[in-house]
């Protein structure tokens, strides 16, 4: 590349892509990479653009669902003696190999995209799986699949249906509570 230099390159992350990666977290999707080399006197910035869907399994009741993934990623490649990572966003690859393969940073910014929690929206959970976890749990849950309010928020546990504060049965909180009122 001549100095000062900007190209772009557009990628299809498919199926064959994740199955060939071998990673852990995703077998499947379609997302489209637009990447922007800018070749610098000292350095190439690399800019990932990559949008798509990606097949997971919901958290609930584990049927693949798909989830839209965005991310803009940058990337600082510098030449050197030998491969090195200065930080998440900069690597030092070797003059003398002069190339990187960017297939497992483009999987890692894909999988850093999906969201923590991955579940059906309300109703498409299945259904036999949505029984079991309701026959089986300790919290109720509706037929969609989700918490039917079975969990206590801390407004609901701090106070009783009265509004009174809830007697403790661990008389540990009441020395606490005693301590904590001499203070006062």
């Amino acid at each position: 590349m001549a100095p000062e230099e900007i190209r772009q390159y557009k990628y299809l992350l498919d199926n064959l892509f994740f199955m060939l990666i071998e990673g852990d977290e995703l077998q499947k999707g379609k997302i489209d990479v637009l990447l922007t080399v800018e070749s610098k006197p000292s350095c190439f910035v690399l800019q990932f653009q990559i949008k798509g869907v990606v097949i997971v399994s919901c958290d609930r009741c584990l049927d693949e669902m798909e989830v839209a993934v965005s991310s803009d990623n940058r990337l600082t490649v510098k030449l050197g003696k030998e491969y090195a990572e200065e930080n998440d966003e900069t690597l030092i690859i070797s003059e003398e190999e002069g190339s990187l393969n960017l297939a497992w940073f483009l999987y890692e910014f894909v999988t850093l995209a999906i969201p923590m929690r991955h579940i059906h929206p309300p109703g498409k959970c299945n259904k036999a799986m949505s029984a079991k976890l309701k026959k089986h749990s300790t919290k109720g849950w509706d037929e969609d699949g989700s918490a039917d309010g079975g969990y206590e928020t801390e407004e609901s546990a701090a106070t009783s249906d009265d509004g009174q504060e809830p007697e403790t049965a661990d008389p540990r909180w009441d020395k606490l509570k005693d301590i904590k009122e001499k203070m006062n």
